[in-house]
């Protein structure tokens, strides 16, 4: 078997979304695993903000899977990494996080991390192979959304100008690097805003940003 890495291209993403969506869907035993994720993107939005971080395999010159590395200053994480499931088992994932690995070798992360499923001893070992081991579970939850009045002095990032939107990405960057040092999710705003996927919500006090929210 030939097995081939390198970039991804923008005319491959319909087919990269699709195994990608077989992948999880078949992992987490949907009726319908082409059905995995709805209506929700997680390969364009990805790609649109480093094209240069996002890796595609092939075998035999078809594309069989991807992975997308992200730059959060100094954290690093990458994902979804996706194997259609006709070549699971022969090595691929191994061969997709390596480019994703030199790459956070050539941003100078200094602490890189992904989400996984906390159930599967399969992706623990490939992860550990790399040096990634399990920490804490993150929970995932949903809730119904409903108006009510709020006093609180919050702005959306899409109605500043492009001034204050500078200004503000300075802000959040001294906010995320009190968290962790060198953490910057400049990016995600940036990227939330020119793909309109959403918006980013700030949180104003007498001291001056005190948090914000990335919404998508």
């Amino acid at each position: 078997m030939n097995i081939s890495i390198r970039l991804l291209q923008e005319n491959e993403l319909t087919t990269a979304d699709r195994t990608f969506r077989l992948a999880f869907g078949t992992f987490i035993g949907l009726p319908q695993p082409s059905d995995f994720g709805s209506d929700a993107n997680y390969i364009q939005p990805r790609w649109q903000i480093d094209p240069t971080a996002a890796f595609a395999a092939f075998v035999d010159g078809q594309l069989v899977g991807s992975n997308i590395a992200a730059n959060w200053g100094s954290v690093g994480t990458f994902g979804p990494l996706t194997v259609h499931p006709d070549f699971w088992n022969q090595g691929i994932a191994q061969h997709l996080i390596e480019p994703a690995i030199a790459k956070f070798a050539q941003w100078g992360t200094r602490q890189a991390g992904l989400f996984t499923f906390p159930n599967s001893p399969k992706h623990h070992a490939l992860y550990q192979k790399f040096g990634f081991y399990p920490r804490f579970l993150t929970f995932i939850m949903t809730k119904p959304i409903e108006a009510s009045p709020q006093d609180l002095p919050l702005i959306k990032y899409s109605q500043l100008n492009p001034q204050q939107q500078a200004d503000c990405l300075k802000e959040c960057s001294q906010l995320t690097d009190a968290i962790y040092s060198g953490l910057d999710l400049s990016r995600e705003i940036k990227a939330v805003q020119a793909q309109n996927l959403g918006d980013t919500v700030l949180l104003w006090d007498e001291t001056g940003l005190a948090g914000f929210a990335i919404c998508h």
